[in-house]
């Protein structure tokens, strides 16, 4: 088994309303804390955006920050984390990211899972399940000094959902830095290619982040509720090629994710033994060519050079010894790739080409110090 850092990365994105949790998470705890009712609460919020022309996300937590301070209800971040107890999962997720990780493992993957939600980042990271992912990027408050929270520090919404997966590609993971996510990189040099990105989600507030991770090669997997088998948040979606697949949000073992996410696991494994595969065989006959440029290179020198038969019998000598050391040094290097009788065979062919080339000269020089005896 190689070392883990030569393993292909894999990240897996998440929505997490609706797509790990059945509501929204400001339903469980966070609006009633706030002494309103939930319909009521987004009734209010949605006028708020529609009034004032105004982002949907922007309005809901301009509606928190609002009701906390006429109601003078201790709103902390330390409450948003305590919140974050009270979310509900899908059946599975919670033992959802050990099997994946060690099915992973067994295929030679590091995974590393991202949550990227319009949702609160301070209650995602009281969730149970929070210790799994590498990064959660949601929507979250700026605090006074006492914790309070004043003013959105983030914003997270359907369009700029794709600005995560791009930062999680290029590695540019630092939400102050605007300009390194924007430079262009190669794709070979970026940290995890977009054709090693599953994005789950549930709804069309996912679809540029699903559009995005389809077209780069990835996989784009959208979910339902399986307790009321609502549908017609991702039929359109898979109608219109939006996404590779559809799912019930039962993560359960077993369940038809794990297995359509194993399967497309299996499928970046295979790709990349594959990949390492063609690269080794590209070294190995780039190494195979330097024993036919070592080769070309004495054949030249031996026909142009002014030469005797002690030098031809000295150069031949230490050629033997140079072709010697360079197919060992191949098949060190690329005995499983290319094979030991392989390579001894092309090199005995190379070695047996010189071998007629040597004697030619030999002749050559033997018939010119005969013309030479001659006429003296």
């Amino acid at each position: 088994m190689r070392e883990k850092t030569s393993w292909p990365i894999v990240a897996i994105c998440y929505d997490f309303d609706k797509t790990l949790s059945p509501k929204d998470m400001q339903n469980f705890g966070l609006i009633p804390k706030l002494g309103c009712k939930v319909s009521a609460f987004w009734k209010a919020s949605n006028k708020i955006a529609q009034e004032q022309g105004m982002d949907k996300i922007l309005a809901y937590m301009k509606l928190i920050v609002d009701k906390a301070q006429s109601r003078e209800a201790k709103i902390a971040r330390e409450d948003f984390n305590a919140l974050g107890k009270t979310i509900e999962l899908f059946p599975g997720v919670d033992s959802w990211f050990e099997r994946i990780n060690k099915i992973a493992e067994s295929l030679e993957i590091n995974v590393e899972h991202y949550i990227i939600s319009a949702g609160l980042k301070e209650i995602i990271e009281g969730t149970t399940i929070a210790k799994f992912f590498t990064g959660i990027y949601a929507s979250e408050f700026y605090y006074d000094q006492y914790g309070k929270p004043m003013w959105p520090c983030q914003v997270v919404n359907y369009t700029t959902k794709t600005q995560y997966l791009f930062r999680i590609n290029k590695n540019c993971l630092d939400m102050s830095d605007e300009d390194s996510v924007n430079q262009y990189i190669p794709n070979e040099e970026r940290r995890i290619p977009l054709s090693n990105f599953i994005y789950i989600g549930d709804s069309e507030t996912d679809i540029p982040a699903m559009k995005i991770v389809k077209q780069g090669g990835g996989t784009s997997i959208g979910v339902y509720n399986p307790i009321n088998c609502d549908l017609d948040r991702v039929l359109q979606l898979l109608k219109q090629d939006r996404i590779d697949y559809l799912m019930p949000a039962d993560y359960r073992e077993k369940s038809k994710i794990e297995k359509a996410v194993c399967s497309v696991l299996n499928e970046i494994h295979t790709k990349f033994k594959l990949k390492h595969l063609h690269s080794q065989q590209r070294a190995f006959v780039n190494d195979l060519e330097e024993v036919d440029e070592f080769a070309e290179y004495t054949e030249q020198f031996i026909s142009d050079g002014d030469l005797t038969l002690e030098d031809i019998n000295s150069i031949e000598k230490k050629s033997k010894k140079i072709i010697r050391k360079i197919k060992k040094n191949i098949i060190d290097a690329h005995v499983e790739v290319g094979g030991a009788v392989e390579i001894d065979m092309f090199v005995t062919k190379k070695q047996e080409y010189l071998k007629k080339k040597f004697d030619d000269k030999r002749k050559k020089i033997s018939k010119k110090n005969s013309k030479q005896q001659g006429i003296q």
